[in-house]
């Protein structure tokens, strides 16, 4: 082996490794949990689940049955805020619901609750989020997840991995 070889071995790979591992760390997932109530926050985004709920009502003039919950479920709701300076689309699907029987599954479009969460981009946005979850069963937590790799619109905070866990006790 030359000794070009053996420097670039010893000192030149090791240090490209370095790099690329710190370049890696901050690109990271930001986690965080709290309780209903809490605001997480994660470079450049503001989230805060105000409230959960069971008591979902299903308007009597919905004549296409979209906001009825499906046989075996029922419906449940959570009031969420976000704020963000991103640019990325945030909207209901970023939002999951957990309960003591299984994941829920967001109920969209809904008319259940006023005002419904709509999609948010770079502003603040408060709104309900409603899911369905097994008959019988209580919300245990509420998720959001979001992932934004960099946007077209200007921004000092392009990049963010965010996901965040409201323990729930509605």
């Amino acid at each position: 082996m030359s000794a070009r070889a053996r420097w670039m071995r010893r000192l030149v790979l090791p240090a490209i490794a370095g790099v690329a591992a710190l370049a890696a760390a901050g690109c990271g997932t930001t986690e965080k949990t709290g309780s209903v109530g809490d605001e997480l926050t994660a470079n450049g985004i503001q989230v805060t689940v105000s409230k959960v709920t069971t008591d979902v009502p299903v308007p009597a003039n919905d004549v296409t049955g979209l906001s009825a919950p499906s046989p075996g479920s029922r419906l449940a709701g959570a009031l969420a805020k976000v704020c963000s300076n991103h640019g990325g689309a945030i909207g209901s699907y970023d939002f999951g619901m957990h309960s003591t029987d299984g994941d829920g599954k967001l109920k969209f479009p809904e008319s259940n609750l006023s005002p419904a969460f709509d999609t948010v981009r770079s502003d603040c946005g408060t709104g309900w989020v409603v899911f369905e979850i097994p008959a019988g069963a209580k919300p245990t937590s509420v998720s959001f997840g979001f992932q934004d790799t960099g946007s077209a619109e200007a921004s000092d905070n392009n990049q963010v991995n965010a996901r965040f866990t409201w323990n729930a006790n509605p």
